[in-house]
């Protein structure tokens, strides 16, 4: 085994049958009644959404099955389950633990459920490469799904913005004479957790008849929603927009590598946002899917890498994210095979 033999060796994505445009009749609300905010929000025109019942580990698994198989794996050789799966049927257990139960995975395999907002997939495959050099695995997978569209009130003016989708990535060795799809080779992180709160997921608390009953029996919660604070639409701009490409150029300054080199990809929350990073850091290339799949939340990342494949013609790629706590982690990854 070689260094150069360890990296991403399949990856497939699986998207929801169903679209959602800008026209549909959940948006009428906000068409009547444009919130403020709603300027920060553009660039979408199609969404996959979940259909009635269905549920994230349902387009989930056959993305894991997929990837799998796009490895010239077995299911019995994935040795760690890693990922995040959002939202979550329960608070405890999380549904990753569906997903290792639906793919048959052997007892002895280790189910790592990551809460890394949308770095979860970054994450994911920095833990996982460094786990495969330290000797602990061999194969791992792992799996991203988002279904946030069950997640949005949508009388705010980011739930324009939201998308279902899931890709799953093996991490491992690639066989003899074959080559990883895509290569780690540096990770950067700006974290400011001062921020904590300013974006966040819960429901509200209501208060249940009779009012004057101060026992936790008489509250009842709605939601969850995903609330976003007068604060945070102002961090959108200037930390997702200003300070989160410092990630990526610092990044590639300790690596000497030029940004004309590099195809940008990553979260893809709004078209204001890539223009940003489009002008701060003037890539070689980007590549998003805004316009036909929106925000696919924690999923962005894996779906896009899964459609680059083959597509790229710059030797580096770096993938972007960010997280509701304001922080920020730019993967760079060789382009391979």
């Amino acid at each position: 085994m070689t260094d150069n033999s360890i990296g991403i060796i399949g990856m497939a994505m699986n998207l929801p049958a169903k679209i959602r445009t800008n026209d549909d009749p959940i948006f009428q609300w906000l068409h009547d009644h444009p919130p403020p905010g709603g300027n920060l929000f553009t660039g979408y025109v199609k969404r996959r959404v979940l259909a009635e019942g269905q549920t994230v580990l349902d387009i989930l698994e056959p993305a894991a099955r997929e990837a799998i198989a796009n490895a010239g794996l077995e299911t019995s050789q994935i040795d760690v389950v890693m990922g995040c799966i959002s939202p979550n049927t329960y608070f405890v257990p999380p549904d990753l633990f569906g997903l290792t139960r639906n793919l048959k995975l052997s007892e002895t395999t280790l189910t790592i459920p990551l809460a890394n907002d949308f770095s979860n997939f970054n994450v994911g495959v920095t833990l996982a490469d460094a786990m495969i050099r330290a000797g602990r695995a061999r194969n791992i997978l792992v799996a991203i799904g988002g279904g946030w569209t069950t997640i949005m009130d949508y009388h705010t003016p980011w739930s324009v913005s939201a998308a279902d989708g899931a890709a799953a990535a093996v991490v491992g060795v690639a066989a003899p004479g074959r080559q990883p799809r895509w290569r780690l080779i540096d990770t950067e992180v700006i974290a400011q957790e001062q921020n904590f709160g300013d974006m966040f997921l819960i429901g509200d608390r209501r208060q249940v008849p009779p009012a004057s009953d101060p026992s936790p029996q008489a509250q009842d919660w709605t939601g969850p929603y995903y609330h976003v604070t007068q604060s945070g639409l102002q961090h959108f701009g200037s930390f997702g927009g200003q300070t989160a490409p410092l990630a990526v150029s610092r990044l590639l300054q300790r690596q000497g590598i030029d940004a004309k080199q590099v195809t940008l990809t990553g979260h893809q929350a709004s078209q204001k946002l890539l223009d940003a990073w489009k002008q701060t850091l003037n890539p070689g290339a980007m590549f998003f899917t805004l316009p036909d799949y929106a925000n696919m939340t924690v999923a962005n990342i894996p779906v896009n890498l899964c459609l680059m494949q083959g597509e790229v013609t710059t030797p580096w790629v770096v993938a972007l994210s960010l997280a509701g706590d304001m922080h920020a982690h730019a993967m760079l990854l060789r382009t391979e095979g």
